[in-house]
């Protein structure tokens, strides 16, 4: 039974993580490309604070293998790779709190007034907190390659991509297309 709110946390931890879009700056992530050859494009990933490396190199080779097929190509090679962070912080303020208890008491003796006190004060002071968050992002160029050059080329196929991404990202794909 303590494994269950584990269980919970992960999944919802999970459930946060950059999900396979098109990258806008509401969602947090996503991926994008820019055609930089006639067979050729940048893809690039960028995750959200949730989101693992390995995620975003998934992402990327999904999108890759789209790309590819939607150019009428069953194989890519990917020329270059480049993993990166980025960072952000969030400061809490500081704060202090301060609790004074007393006491008093007063008499009068012969037309004289006394009075005596005693007050003690306790203060929690709470220091400034820094919250950084880490994002991976990974901007890959992909070539696509003509069947008869792939082994060659040690090129990547798409149908195995898909094979063991495209579920696990909820992209439903026509397997005829991905032959």
């Amino acid at each position: 039974m303590r494994f269950i709110p584990i269980i919970a946390g992960t999944i919802l931890l999970a459930a946060c993580a950059t999900s396979y879009q098109a990258n806008n700056r509401w969602t947090g992530g996503g991926f994008s490309e820019i055609p930089i050859a006639a067979d050729a494009y940048k893809v690039t990933v960028k995750g959200n604070g949730y989101t693992s490396s390995e995620r975003t190199n998934e992402m990327a080779l999904l999108r890759s293998a789209e790309l590819t097929r939607d150019n009428g190509f069953n194989y890519f090679i990917v020329v270059t790779s480049d993993e990166y962070q980025s960072t952000s912080q969030f400061v809490t303020p500081g704060s202090s709190t301060s609790t004074t208890i007393g006491s008093a008491s007063a008499y009068s003796y012969s037309n004289r007034a006394y009075a005596t006190g005693v007050a003690n004060t306790n203060t929690t002071y709470t220091p400034p907190q820094v919250y950084t968050t880490f994002k991976p992002n990974i901007a890959m160029v992909v070539r696509f390659v003509p069947d008869e050059f792939a082994k060659q080329a040690s090129a990547l196929s798409v149908a195995q991509v898909f094979g063991l991404y495209a579920e696990k990202y909820g992209l439903t794909v026509d397997t005829n297309e991905a032959q």
